[in-house]
């Protein structure tokens, strides 16, 4: 199959000092008719292999499908409730989205290309803070998405109120990603918040997990429960 190569053309004119300018700028989509070049597939293949095995190490069993949903999740319930444990205590709850998960980690072996396939972003975990008032916009975020991964409390909305765990505390500390602490998928209650580093990232955190663990079962709880 013949491939379409979008290459751009940079004419740089340069001085003798570090300064530049841009003349002009083109771009053009160029056929490539020629086979790939077999010395650049033995250069890469040494490569390739090792990649290949290391994605391919086998990390733990899965007994059942963990697969994304609402208002709660296998996949968001097990994600999360790992995440949370990484903290020793040091956040209450423990709250992703789903769009962040790309993936489902399907029953049987579970290699780390599955958890790269889960997680392929570079999302690491932080810990911030919320007030009463701040927590509660959480909640009802959650509530009218019909649920998102939640750990750490059980939510139930009943007509115009919600429940949790948390709503008496006047102060709530989340663990997240540092994509949606910073506002991310319109989580604005998250924004201008001082972000206390966890130091990992979400995709490690969690095949750090599976290497410890030999057989991984996650079931729902009803943690996430919304009345109409």
């Amino acid at each position: 199959m013949r491939n379409l190569i979008k290459t751009s053309i940079l004419l740089i004119l340069f001085s003798c000092s570090n300064d530049y300018n841009l003349i002009s700028s083109k771009h053009e989509v160029i056929e490539v008719k020629h086979a790939v070049d077999s010395n650049i597939i033995k250069m890469i293949s040494p490569y390739k292999n090792n990649l290949d095995k290391e994605m391919n190490e086998v990390i733990c069993y899965a007994k059942n499908d963990l697969i994304k949903g609402q208002p709660e999740s296998t996949l968001g319930n097990f994600i999360c409730d790992l995440s949370l444990k990484k903290t020793n205590g040091e956040a209450n709850i423990c709250v992703f989205n789903n769009g962040g998960l790309r993936d489902i980690i399907a029953k049987g072996n579970v290699t780390i290309r599955d958890i790269y396939k889960v997680m392929p972003f570079e999302n690491e975990l932080v810990i911030l803070e919320l007030n009463r008032d701040e927590y509660y916009d959480l909640l009802k975020y959650i509530t009218k998405r019909g649920g998102e991964p939640i750990a750490g409390t059980k939510i139930i909305e009943k007509k115009d109120t919600i429940l949790s765990q948390y709503n008496n505390y006047k102060k709530i500390k989340v663990l997240t990603s540092d994509y949606l602490a910073n506002g991310g998928d319109r989580m604005k209650f998250f924004n201008n918040k001082e972000q206390q580093k966890v130091g990992i990232k979400l995709r490690d955190v969690i095949i750090e997990y599976c290497k410890k663990e030999d057989t991984i079962s996650v079931t729902l709880d009803n943690r996430v429960i919304i009345r109409e």
